[in-house]
């Protein structure tokens, strides 16, 4: 039994050390030739990033005398409005025409009923007439008593000769006290007559104004009573549109009560705020032999900058535009888009919307790079050089000059440095010409 177990007792560790090295021989193996292989592999050539352009339209500066256009918002109004009231209280007889309507010089626009007026009318001629008749009647009776002065002094000279007559004769005992009473009584008659034909001639003026005036009141009544009844038939006077009508025929409306509201063609105006800092500089327009123009874009009619209001608030001044030509579409109230044609200015450079940046910069073509430039934002601009008919802005910068180039597209990510091209540009490589256009 010994000499057998021997043999198995020494080849069990020889078989225990090949089951642990022989996996760590063949994992070894592995990797020393992962490591080998990947040492001996080609090496992959490295990417290279190339900078983006971006695609951009462009313009060139062109500086020139140009005339900016302010837009302005402005509100229709009147100032010539006629409010059409009732004279005195009436019934109303006809109203022939209706709220909006157009109507001619002479039209009938509303008419009361006659019958109202007349009493007044009546009542007035009649006092007129007595006034009058009491006039002739003072002025008869001043002539009658001029000519009766005359008698009166001489009746009273003959009571005097009688008084002293009867005194004479009674100192002879020819008569008696009582004739000689009666004689003074008759002298003191004549005299209180003479007197009070005197007072009267005296006063006659006086009481001839008064009833003159009192005359010249009834004719005053009666020429008002005449107006108010040709006012009964009111009439446009001038080519207008009737606004609101507030009455219907058969109503009775009261005395000043309102008929109507008529509005002249003439009379139609639009009145708009104008920025404080444009103020001055209008003025200065509308004395000069250029006066500037203006243009309704809502209604296609030409304005004229008539006056400029004379108060003002921070935000600036109310600018009245009155209306080269009637315009039967115009409504108050209503709101319009007025062009305003300012005075020209040098070197301004025509520009569009989209080259804009802010209120206060654009972006130049330098060497294919943007470079910033600050500008002064004059207003807009309508003349016939402008691109492709779009609407544009004027500006000015002392920074531009003719020639220079200026990226017209809005990039969102504008920038100074940002690299840019467009169509013609002979210094971009073919390889470039894969870059993305403007987002």
């Amino acid at each position: 039994m010994q000499p057998s177990d021997t043999p198995n007792r020494s080849s069990r560790p020889r078989r225990l050390l090949f089951r642990f090295v022989l996996p760590l021989l063949i994992v070894s193996v592995a990797i020393v030739a992962f490591l080998a292989l990947k040492a001996s592999q080609p090496e992959a050539p490295q990417a290279t990033s190339e900078e983006r352009a971006w695609l951009v339209e462009t313009m060139t500066v062109e500086p020139a005398t140009r005339h900016p256009v302010l837009t302005l918002y402005g509100e229709v109004a009147n100032s010539d409005r006629l409010s059409i009231n009732a004279p005195l209280s009436a019934r109303v007889a006809a109203v022939p025409v209706e709220d909006g309507q157009s109507v001619t010089q002479g039209e009938r626009l509303v008419e009361l009923d006659r019958r109202d007026f007349q009493p007044a009318l009546s009542r007035a001629q009649a006092n007129l007439a007595d006034l009058e008749a009491q006039v002739r009647e003072v002025r008869a009776q001043h002539d009658s008593d001029r000519q009766a002065l005359a008698l009166e002094q001489e009746i009273v000279r003959n009571a005097e000769t009688a008084l002293s007559r009867n005194r004479d004769l009674k100192g002879r005992n020819l008569t008696s006290q009582a004739d000689v009473d009666n004689a003074r009584d008759t002298l003191s008659q004549a005299r209180l007559a003479l007197n009070t034909r005197r007072e009267r001639l005296s006063t006659f003026d006086a009481r001839l104004a008064g009833l003159e005036a009192r005359r010249d009141a009834a004719e005053a009544d009666v020429l008002a009573a005449e107006r108010d009844l040709e006012r009964a038939r009111s009439e446009a006077p001038t080519d207008g549109l009737i606004g609101n009508v507030e009455v219907t025929q058969g109503d009775q409306v009261g005395a000043n009560a309102a008929l109507l509201t008529f509005y002249p063609w003439n009379g139609f105006e639009a009145r708009a705020l104008i920025p404080s800092t444009r103020v001055a500089s209008l003025l200065g327009a509308m004395r000069s032999d250029d006066p500037p123009r203006a243009h309704s874009r809502d209604t296609d009619t030409p304005l004229e900058l008539e006056r400029i209001a004379a108060e003002a608030s921070g935000q600036g001044a109310t600018g009245l535009f009155r209306f080269v030509e009637p315009n039967h579409s115009l409504r108050t109230g209503q709101v319009l888009t007025i062009e305003l044609e300012m005075p020209a200015v040098e070197n301004a450079v025509v520009i569009p919307h989209s080259a804009l940046y802010g209120n206060n910069h654009v972006y130049r073509i330098r060497d294919g790079r943007l470079e910033r430039a600050q500008v002064e934002r004059l207003g807009e601009y309508r003349g016939d050089d402008t691109m492709s008919g779009k609407a544009a802005l004027l500006v000015r910068a002392p920074s531009l000059v003719a020639g220079d180039r200026l990226a017209t597209t809005q990039l969102p990510n504008a920038v100074d440095g940002l690299r840019v091209r467009w169509e013609g540009d002979e210094s971009e490589s073919g390889g470039s010409s894969t870059s993305g256009a403007a987002e």
